[in-house]
């Protein structure tokens, strides 16, 4: 498959930032990649993730970003509190059109994996609907073991393909964070990606290129 799905074990864990390093780092090596993320909410001029996305990939907005709500929601909720609705199958339209135009595809969700986008409709059932193996996003401190279990055990137990698991934000000051990734890798079988917290949104060339790696490149 020439796409991915970064998911998360929560909101505000780096999502957009490992989707950021991921695509300059598939751009450096000379990839056409595109960025899609189906859904941005909290949406008051122009897509907050998708215009960070489209600096390196120079898509349209309206490419990268299909769909927006105004409101700080989920996109369900967005359909619940804005009264206006999108197709399910138009977005898949779209995603697959993406595929012919660009060598690789990176797919942003929001929020995590069981947010849903539609009723009865989440990000793994999407995943699965479209083929797509999923990268998983979790924050580096205290609360993660559980996020990032339950995280990958639901995205097992719907058949998904897992590439690895990120843990983005590493600092020194938690405590916790000299276990949690040992833990992590005991109860998923998984050696997670540990990203240090870094100043800025370029990441250091080694740290993208182990991204890359997760995805194949």
């Amino acid at each position: 498959m020439r796409a991915v799905l970064i998911t998360a074990t929560d909101t505000g864990v780096g999502k957009t930032f490992v989707a950021y390093n991921l695509a300059y780092s598939l751009k450096e090596a000379g990839i056409k990649v595109g960025y899609l993320k189906p859904v941005e909410t909290d949406v008051k001029d122009l897509p907050a993730d998708g215009s960070l996305l489209i600096s390196i990939t120079e898509q349209d907005i309206k490419e990268a970003v299909p769909v927006v709500f105004s409101l700080p929601l989920s996109p369900y909720a967005g359909i619940l509190e804005e009264g206006k609705d999108f197709s399910l199958e138009k977005l898949k339209h779209h995603f697959e059109s993406m595929l012919k135009k660009y060598e690789f595809v990176i797919v942003e969700g929001a929020g995590g994996i069981a947010v849903p986008i539609k009723k009865d409709y989440d990000y793994a059932r999407l995943s699965k609907d479209w083929g797509l193996p999923i990268l998983i996003v979790a924050r580096a401190g205290l609360g993660t073991i559980n996020h990032t279990f339950l995280t990958y055990f639901y995205a097992k137990s719907m058949g998904l393909k897992l590439l690895g698991i990120v843990m983005n934000g590493f600092e020194g000051k938690d405590v916790s964070e000299r276990t949690n990734a040992r833990i992590v890798q005991e109860l998923t079988g998984i050696k997670p990606l540990e990203l240090p917290k870094i100043d800025g949104l370029l990441m250091p060339a080694d740290s993208r290129r182990a991204i890359a790696k997760l995805i194949g490149f």
